[in-house]
């Protein structure tokens, strides 16, 4: 008895390390890269995912690329004052700019998203009411990517549109998916996007 819960405990130990290993790998959604109507760049960081996002135009597989404007708390205010700073948006397409993208190519969607829920959302509205498009890139950092194809697959579902999300991770993030927790900073992307994850499954796509 003593050696079967021996072995069991060690089973279970090696099973734990197997999942905590792949806990990273797991975030990185990675699709098969096809030809797409647009591009569409999630806000939060903006180097690693503009470079994503220059590199997919420059292999001429894009039509166009998209922003979804998000919300910048006390814009308001500064505004009394004449004070203006850009937006992830504002700052996304100025960059896009500066790789010779022509500014024709670049929509920011109106919108004051604050989430990638919110993103998701405005998206699937304006491509609803505006846009003929088929096929979807989106591009994230890299520990963000899983969460993301959640996300917008369930909501363009809420919304009735059969549209082909292709997922592309930036290479350009710095996350360390194959050894995360030798990486202060991809083991914190490890625990913030698993605790976001189990919040969507268990609560935001059911509401």
């Amino acid at each position: 008895m003593k050696l079967l819960k021996l072995l069991l405990s060690l089973l279970l130990l090696t099973a734990t390390l197997l999942l905590l290993r792949s806990a990273g790998t797991y975030l990185v959604k990675q699709d098969q890269i096809l030809n797409s109507d647009a591009t569409l760049i999630l806000m939060g960081s903006i180097a690693d995912r503009i470079l994503q996002a220059k590199d997919i135009y420059n292999s001429g597989i894009t039509k166009e690329i998209i922003i979804v404007n998000n919300i910048q708390y006390g814009s308001q205010y500064l505004a009394q004052y004449n004070v203006h700073i850009p937006n992830f948006a504002e700052l996304s397409k100025q960059a896009l700019s500066q790789f010779n993208i022509p500014d024709s190519l670049i929509t920011i969607i109106p919108g004051q998203a604050a989430s990638t829920r919110e993103e998701a959302e405005i998206t699937a509205a304006w491509i609803k009411q505006n846009q003929d498009i088929d096929t979807l890139i989106i591009v994230s950092s890299a520990a963000h990517m899983r969460r993301a194809s959640m996300i917008f697959k369930d909501s363009f579902k809420d919304h009735s549109l059969k549209i082909t999300i292709i997922s592309v991770p930036s290479k350009y993030s710095g996350f360390n998916s194959q050894k995360w927790w030798t990486d202060r900073e991809s083991a914190k992307q490890i625990l913030m996007e698993y605790t976001k994850i189990a919040s969507f499954l268990l609560v935001e796509q059911w509401q």
